[in-house]
């Protein structure tokens, strides 16, 4: 059986894909973070929004998403997700994310996004010397 997060995953790549933003914005927690590029969040599902919409234009209305690789790291309502996030666009060769994610599950069961850190550990700031 394939866990819960996975299926997740599965369906928010299928609806970047398909630009199906109401269906993408359900597998985020109300108060979710996405980490848009380096320095810069999206906070709320409104902000996650926006963001995915100038990134459809950004790659075109191209991006393809999938993942080549996870690991889940469970305890009690928590999970971390480590993940080999491929992406390819129109104008972009295929390149590799080293991503992040954290899941949160609610009372009913259903595991939903709360940090979407595509970029992984490239986020942290070299520290000047």
């Amino acid at each position: 059986m394939t866990h819960p997060i996975i299926e997740q995953i599965r369906k928010a790549d299928n609806a970047i894909v398909a630009e199906d933003f109401d269906t993408l914005l359900g597998i985020y927690t109300d108060d979710a973070i996405l980490v848009v590029e380096p320095g810069k969040n999206a906070e709320g599902k409104a902000a996650i929004r926006t963001a995915f919409e100038a990134i459809a234009v950004y790659f075109k209305n191209g991006l393809q998403v999938k993942q080549d690789g996870m690991e889940i790291l469970e305890t009690g309502d928590t999970a971390l997700v480590l993940a080999n996030t491929v992406l390819s666009a129109p104008n972009h060769p295929e390149f590799v994310r080293k991503a992040t994610y954290v899941f949160n599950k609610g009372e009913d069961g259903i595991w939903l996004c709360s940090i979407d850190n595509s970029y992984g550990h490239d986020i942290i700031a070299k520290s000047q010397q």
